[in-house]
């Protein structure tokens, strides 16, 4: 893959026709600050005002051809959709950009959180949970198959029977590699669970960090363990949970502080589950601590999403 930093980006918000204009532009706003953490380019923002997205092609025949065009004037190699997007709609939109574009790539809101999350991820149980968050949402997607050749009949090495189709083996290999990850995440979220109750056992005290993403929560963490933890103005710089102890607190007991991923309006539930071991330092803390960025104009909005 080329460096990401070159990409060229259009972003789409599809909305009812009685959507408040503001919340749109938010909604875009949000979504341009996601692909500059990815490390693109905002070229264009469209919204697209419609009653019901359109069940072949999402946007709309008459929209996709408009994005057509601009593809070619602006060189766009992505188009990002702001939604959960099913992946038979998103296919029928790259069929009708590769005529300008042969390479284009066509992401719904997920698939762009997936790809910062592979930027960031460092520890082996992050990139477990990326791995697991993308089979779930992309599923045969992810092998580069279309609909199409995933309906053709099975042949040749590999298959296990006359009838069996493309579509019954991808979804077998699918579901065997999905549980696999399971498996060794539930042994993770087990081995975490051993060591919250050490912690309990041994008197401490624990406080979980929680806020939405890039509200300065690392920075706060820092300064409340010592730590030099990088903190980056990019949204979901922290994927992993990281622990400090509080310091200067003696002669009072030992504290312990915890650092978690943020979140962000629209995080489909799967995100969610997918990081469900890291959030346990949040879900067994003594006090959440929710850190608040009171100049934001959306203030009361993000507090309600956290």
């Amino acid at each position: 893959m080329s460096n990401s930093s070159s990409h060229r980006f259009i972003l789409v918000n599809v909305v009812p026709p009685v959507f408040d204009q503001r919340s749109g532009l938010y909604d875009l706003e949000e979504l341009k600050s996601l692909v500059e953490t990815y490390g693109g380019a905002t070229i264009v923002r469209i919204i697209q005002r419609k009653r019901h997205p359109d069940p072949a092609t999402y946007v709309g025949r008459g929209k996709a051809e408009e994005i057509v065009q601009i593809i070619q004037d602006e060189r766009i190699d992505t188009v990002v959709l702001n939604a959960v997007v099913p992946s038979g709609q998103l296919f029928e939109l790259e069929k009708m950009f590769w005529k300008v574009n042969p390479t284009i790539r066509v992401w719904d809101r997920v698939d762009l959180i997936l790809h910062i999350f592979d930027k960031h991820a460092q520890s082996a149980e992050a990139k477990l949970q990326i791995n697991l968050a993308r089979m779930r949402h992309m599923g045969p997607r992810m092998y580069g198959l279309g609909g199409n050749l995933l309906s053709r009949q099975g042949g040749g090495i590999g298959t296990r029977g006359l009838g069996e189709t493309n579509v019954e083996l991808m979804k077998r290999h699918w579901r065997d590699q999905m549980k696999k990850i399971e498996e060794k995440l539930a042994k993770v979220e087990q081995d975490r669970e051993r060591k919250l109750i050490r912690r309990k056992d041994n008197g401490f005290t624990s406080v979980s960090i929680v806020g939405y993403t890039n509200a300065g929560k690392t920075t706060l963490f820092n300064g409340l363990t010592g730590k030099h933890k990088l903190a980056e103005n990019v949204l979901f710089a922290t994927l992993d949970s990281h622990i400090g102890k509080l310091i200067h607190m003696n002669p009072y007991p030992e504290i312990l502080v915890s650092d978690t991923i943020g979140f962000i309006q629209n995080l489909p539930p799967s995100l969610i589950n997918a990081f469900r071991s890291t959030l346990m330092e949040s879900i067994h803390a003594d006090l959440l601590l929710h850190v608040i960025d009171a100049s934001d104009p959306l203030m009361h909005e993000k507090i309600g999403v956290v």
